[in-house]
């Protein structure tokens, strides 16, 4: 649990929601997550019944269901995001930015080479 009371893997959603905008696809957010889109299906009845958000169907393809935040998700979203402000403050405070954008480099360069190798296991 996080201090706004929810679990970390349904605040991790929240936040996603709400940096992805309204009418985000669960496809597109379990991608974002990092996650199964079956697992995320038993995070989003959870955010669900707690009122943070709702899924509806796309009229034109009713396989696709997109995500919306409700006005308590909004809040949750943004009490969170405020948290998480504080924290990077005060974790990256005396880094010298360099060392920040070499470090967030570096690690979005280990994210892709691990996404193309899991997907190369895959085909293969």
């Amino acid at each position: 649990m996080i201090s706004s009371g929810l679990s970390v893997r349904l605040a991790v959603i929240v936040v996603l929601i709400a940096r992805l905008g309204p009418g985000v696809q669960q496809k597109t957010l379990a991608i974002e997550a990092g996650v199964n889109p079956a697992a995320l299906v038993r995070t989003l009845d959870h955010g669900e019944a707690a009122g943070l958000f709702t899924r509806r169907d796309v009229p034109e393809n009713r396989r696709i269901k997109v995500v919306d935040l409700l006005p308590e998700g909004q809040k949750q979203a943004r009490q969170i995001e405020a948290s998480l402000a504080a924290l990077r403050k005060k974790l990256l405070e005396d880094v010298p930015l360099p060392d920040i954008d070499a470090a967030t480099r570096i690690l979005r360069l280990l994210e892709t080479r691990a996404l193309a190798h899991m997907k190369d296991q895959r085909q293969g």
